[in-house]
């Protein structure tokens, strides 16, 4: 499948997806909305995949937010009372998307990543900005409120006092600034942005499949329960993992002293 606004590539069992509006500063748009849902799930379904990349084309910008016109689409369509475009039917429905899928997931922040941009890569598990990069909920800015689950989000992430400081002024901040709050995991130089991600996806592809699909399930779930919950899951699903094929691969591959292959297991 060919797309309009997005790049997407599978190289090593890692899947990349690129916004790639460049000459726009890769500005998100009902389109680009739909195309990352869809090739999101896409890598998910395919075997060949194991870890998903998004990051943004270019050297300025991850996305730099919402495309002007598709707002000025949406302000005329409902002044004359037709439908809104699809935007939010396929926005709405990501977070679900992406707290579901079975494969660990990494946004890599190449730039500016305001509005939108910056809502996208909260849904990721992991985020490592380069060094020029900014974020920033502009939201109330523009007369608009955050999206995409982020209000539910971000506290989580980052505290409420800091979430509610960049919700309620629009500023955008430094990625030396989403470091130390957290938002980040990492910041690197922006020569250094593609290497290190694919390094922190290699990481990920030592580990056992079936573990790290677990895993993510356990940490999300442990956002929204108690710590009987987790403790109750983490019982379930460690003895789902003691029983799979990849922890005995593990093992004997240990014991016959070579690296594991979980690859082989999926043949």
């Amino acid at each position: 499948m060919s797309y309009e606004t997005i790049l997407y590539d599978v190289g090593d069992e890692i899947a990349t997806i690129t916004l790639n509006r460049p000459a726009k500063m890769n500005a998100y748009t009902s389109t680009m909305g739909a195309e990352i849902y869809d090739s999101v799930a896409r890598a998910n379904a395919d075997d060949e995949v194991r870890v998903i990349v998004v990051t943004g084309a270019g050297e300025r910008a991850f996305c730099a937010g919402a495309d002007m016109s598709m707002f000025n689409d949406n302000i005329k369509a409902r002044e004359a009372h037709r439908e809104e475009p699809g935007r939010r039917e396929v926005g709405g429905s990501l977070p679900y998307l992406m707290r579901n899928l079975t494969k660990p997931t990494i946004a890599a922040i190449n730039g500016y990543a305001l509005g939108v941009g910056c809502t996208i890569p909260l849904l990721f598990d992991v985020r490592i900005a380069s060094d020029n990069a900014k974020m920033g909920v502009i939201f109330p800015r523009v007369g608009l409120m955050s999206e995409l689950g982020s209000s539910y989000l971000m506290p989580r992430m980052i505290g409420f006092a800091k979430t509610a400081e960049m919700m309620l002024t629009g500023r955008q901040y430094t990625a030396a600034e989403c470091l130390q709050m957290g938002l980040v995991s990492q910041v690197v130089p922006f020569a250094e942005l593609k290497p290190k991600t694919r390094e922190l996806a290699a990481d990920m592809l030592q580990c056992s499949p079936f573990s790290l699909m677990m895993t993510r399930r356990a940490l999300y779930q442990g956002l929204d329960g108690t710590l009987e919950t987790a403790m109750q899951f983490e019982t379930f699903a460690l003895e789902k993992c003691y029983t799979s094929p990849e922890h005995k691969e593990y093992v004997t591959a240990f014991l016959e002293k070579r690296k594991p292959d979980f690859r082989k297991l999926k043949k």
